[in-house]
């Protein structure tokens, strides 16, 4: 690695930012003196403990061992991330090097602690930046308020026999929330806690495991201290109707600009959502993003207005009555005609299916067209699940969307080939993914799988020297890699050896993980 006098310091942190991937960053701190002292901030910004990281375990023991013992280690890091922890009895000593490691985690911005039994009173005291009383007891009533940065908290809202929901309510200063699977003790302390964190607040995200704790009531009840909000996302939560999204929506001054509803409740009516007239605020005019998961469309018979008056329950109220789940073609039309005319600013979409896979058929071919013909000209990702869209409309996305740099589709593994020759037309594109639908091969017996080989082939045939990731859920996800080399076409006009560029595929290295990959989707 060149670290010659002239290089200017000021460009060395610069350069290192473009590392990836950790052990990077530590053979340059090798390097001199220099490459050490701007490489180890960049090296400690960020901790992230994985559940598929080799000995994760044992790596999250390490880690806090190495925090609590170097406070000016643990000054650098901004984002700490614990997805992963030891399920087996700790030793004192290693429970108090991690509260100690989070204490001295002073410049702590941003903080994920989402493993189910992990997350104690000890830490959430800790991570508050508590105090020791004279004998060494934790007070928590007389603790000071917090002095460090932390904006954005993720956890596990399994709180039962770990920890005290009520100190949740000491993150006074918060920017972003993210709860996993939240117990209904949890939710009555959100509902306090967003009163205190109102004028910060800006993302709400709550996933439960189709949980019935978050409901319209719940969200009437805590929109009103939503007025900031600006991304708002659940998952999983079967009683929430277009009742409290709604009132969500109207709460918001700022206007919600990300918005997720999955898998909740099918009485859920996206036309409700829509202002009721001119004088009521515009609720889907700042949408930015859109993550919608399709509701169960299957039929369910509901009783006539005659077979009620013979019936001994003649006295049931029309609001009683059987939900009737929409038609796929009548869902898809809503759908579109509200993403037409009331959400003039959108860049993303997301759409699947988690109950049932959808063949390439007239309602989503008219969904997709109609998009594109709207938002073609600001539409920066695309991504579809468990549904197939024809090759022809794949086409037309990839030719109507010139600033498109995300597409995540489902395609049939014979038509790859065509789909690489459309991919080729996404000038902006820069990650693609394919999913193959598995589902349709699963009577067979057979699952499809793409070999590397296949991979870099797509990759090629694209000819699309923008993309710099390719994924199949058959295969995961790569990294696009390109390098110039000595042509071995022979010499050129003038008499030497052209030079060309060769596409090879190695390993994802990017420590994020894209959205379309967490929770349910996949």
């Amino acid at each position: 690695m060149f670290s010659g006098p002239e290089l200017p310091l000021e460009l060395l942190p610069v350069i290192l930012e473009h590392l990836p991937k950790v052990h990077y960053l530590t053979r340059a701190a090798l390097v001199n003196h220099a490459f050490y002292q701007s490489t180890i901030p960049l090296l400690y910004s960020r901790a992230s403990i994985y559940s598929w990281h080799k000995d994760a375990k044992s790596r999250v023991i390490e880690l806090f061992r190495t925090l609590s013992s170097c406070s000016h280690l643990a000054r650098y890091v901004r984002r700490l991330e614990i997805r992963d922890f030891p399920r087996n009895s700790l030793s004192d000593d290693v429970l108090e090097s991690i509260s100690q490691g989070l204490r001295n985690c002073t410049n702590l911005r941003s903080c994920t602690w989402t493993r189910d039994g992990s997350l104690t009173s000890d830490i959430l005291l800790a991570l508050s930046n508590p105090f020791l009383s004279t004998n060494g007891v934790l007070s928590v009533s007389s603790m000071p308020e917090p002095v460090h940065a932390l904006r954005e908290l993720e956890i596990n809202g399994h709180h039962s026999k770990f920890y005290d929901p009520k100190l949740l309510l000491r993150f006074k200063w918060l920017e972003r929330i993210t709860i996993i699977m939240p117990t209904i003790e949890v939710v009555h302390v959100l509902e306090e806690w967003v009163k205190i964190v109102q004028e910060s607040l800006r993302s709400l995200n709550v996933i439960c495991k189709m949980s019935p704790v978050i409901t319209d009531e719940v969200l009437i009840r805590i929109a009103p201290y939503l007025k900031n909000l600006e991304f708002f996302h659940l998952t999983g939560c079967p009683k929430v109707t277009h009742r409290g999204v709604r009132a969500v929506l109207s709460e918001s001054e700022r206007g919600i600009q990300n918005m997720a509803l999955e898998s909740v409740s099918p009485r859920l009516d996206l036309t409700q959502l829509l202002p009721m007239s001119i004088s009521h605020p515009r609720t889907l005019h700042n949408l930015h993003s859109l993550t919608l998961s399709i509701p169960p469309l299957h039929s369910i018979p509901v009783p006539t207005m005659s077979s009620l008056a013979s019936s001994p329950s003649s006295t049931m109220s029309l609001a009683h009555l059987p939900h009737t789940p929409p038609t796929l073609q009548s869902y898809t039309t809503t759908l579109l005609r509200i993403l037409t005319h009331h959400t003039p600013n959108l860049e993303r979409f997301q759409m699947y299916s988690p109950h049932m896979f959808f063949e390439p058929c007239v309602a989503t071919s008219e969904l997709f067209l109609g998009l594109v013909k709207r938002h073609g000209e600001r539409l920066k990702r695309i991504s579809v699940h468990r549904m197939l869209i024809g090759l022809d409309v794949i086409k037309n996305i990839c030719t109507s969307c010139p600033v498109m740099e995300e597409f995540f589709v489902v395609v049939e593994p014979g038509g790859l080939d065509t789909l690489a020759d459309h991919i080729h037309h996404a000038k902006s594109l820069r990650t693609i993914h394919v999913n193959y639908p598995l589902e349709a091969h699963a009577e067979d017996g057979g699952v499809p799988v793409l070999r590397l080989d296949e991979a870099l082939r797509f990759v090629k045939r694209a000819n699309n020297p923008r993309i710099t990731q390719f994924g199949c859920n058959a295969l995961g996800r790569l990294q696009v890699y390109r390098k110039v080399v000595v042509s071995n076409s022979g010499d050129n006009a003038d008499g030497e050896r052209g030079m060309e560029c060769e596409v090879y595929l190695g390993p994802y290295e990017s420590p994020d993980i894209p959205e379309q990959f967490m929770v349910v989707r996949t």
